[in-house]
C-alpha cells in the first residue's frame, strides 16, 4: 500500500467530484445515508453505554457507506444491506478490526471532552449534549469560546486518525493499530489538499444552508424544514462521503481488494 502527494487545489477537485458521484445515484446513496443515521441513532439510545455503542459502531457503518459509494462508482446499484458489511465481514479479523478502530474512537472523543471540561467546567459539553446555548448579541464566556476551540483541536486530529482507518482494516486488511497509524501518515502527507478540502467544505456548506433556509423561510409552518431542510441535509452527507471516498481513490493504491 503506497500514499500517494496531490497538490493542494485536488482539495477542491474532492469536492466537486462528490457532489458528481452523488449525482449517479442520488436516491440510492441518500437512502443507505439516512439507514446509517437510523442505526446510529438505534444503538445511542440506551442509557449509560448508548453513547459508546454510538462511537463503536460508527467506523463499521462508514466502511459500509464507503463500499456502496465505491458500488456506485463502479457502475452498480447498492444494496442497502451493505452498508452492515463491516459488522458480518469475513474473515473476521476485518469485523474485530473495526471494532477496535470504534473503540478508540470512543476512548479518544471521550477524551477529548474531559479536557474540555477542564477547560471551562463542562459548559461546552452542556451546550454540546442540547443545553442552553448563548442568546444573540449576548457576549460568548471567553472560557467557554477557549474550550470549543481547545475541542475543535482535538478532535480534528483524532478524525485524522479515523479518516481512512476503516477503509484500511476493510479493504487492506491491516489491524487497527495500523490502520490509524497509516491514516494520520495519509492525511498528513496531503495536509494541504485536505485544508483546501476542509474549507471548500465548509463554504458549500455555510452557501447551501443559508439559501435553503431563506426558501424554507418562504414557507408556512415547518413546511420548509420537511420539504428543503431535511433532504439538503441528508443529500450534504452523502455528497461528504462520496468525498471522503474521492480522497481516498486519489491518494492510496492499490484499492483492488477483495
Amino acid at each position: 500500500m503506497q500514499v500517494r502527494q496531490v497538490p493542494a487545489i485536488t482539495g477542491w477537485r474532492w469536492v466537486t467530484e462528490g457532489f458528481a458521484l452523488l449525482a449517479r445515484a442520488p436516491m440510492p446513496l441518500a437512502s443507505i445515508g439516512m439507514l446509517m443515521l437510523f442505526s446510529l441513532l438505534l444503538v445511542s439510545m440506551p442509557p449509560v453505554v448508548g453513547e459508546f455503542l454510538f462511537f463503536l459502531v460508527s467506523p463499521a457503518l462508514t466502511f459500509g457507506y464507503l463500499q456502496a459509494i465505491r458500488q456506485v462508482q463502479g457502475g452498480q446499484r447498492p444494496n442497502p444491506l451493505v452498508l452492515f458489511s463491516g459488522l458480518r465481514a469475513s474473515p473476521d479479523n476485518i469485523r474485530a478490526a473495526l471494532l477496535m478502530i470504534g473503540v478508540f474512537n470512543a476512548i479518544a472523543t471521550s477524551a477529548a471532552l474531559v479536557v474540555t471540561m477542564a477547560a471551562d467546567g463542562g459548559q461546552w459539553l452542556g451546550i454540546m449534549r442540547g443545553g442552553e446555548r448563548p442568546q444573540p448579541g449576548v457576549a460568548v464566556d471567553p472560557e467557554v469560546a477557549w474550550a470549543a476551540l481547545l475541542f475543535l483541536v482535538l478532535y480534528a486530529a483524532v478524525q485524522m486518525t479515523l479518516w481512512y482507518a476503516p477503509l484500511f482494516a476493510g479493504l487492506h486488511r491491516t489491524t487497527a493499530v495500523k490502520s490509524l497509524v497509516f491514516s494520520v501518515f495519509a492525511v498528513w502527507r496531503n495536509k494541504g489538499a485536505f485544508m483546501v478540502f476542509a474549507f471548500g467544505w465548509f463554504g458549500v456548506v455555510i452557501g447551501l444552508s443559508l439559501a435553503a433556509s431563506m426558501l424554507a423561510m418562504l414557507l408556512p409552518g415547518q413546511i420548509g424544514v420537511i420539504l428543503i431542510i431535511v433532504p439538503l441535509s441528508v443529500l450534504l452527507l452523502a455528497a461528504l462521503y462520496c468525498s471522503i471516498w474521492i480522497t481516498y481513490r486519489d491518494t492510496v493504491e492499490p484499492i483492488e481488494v477483495e
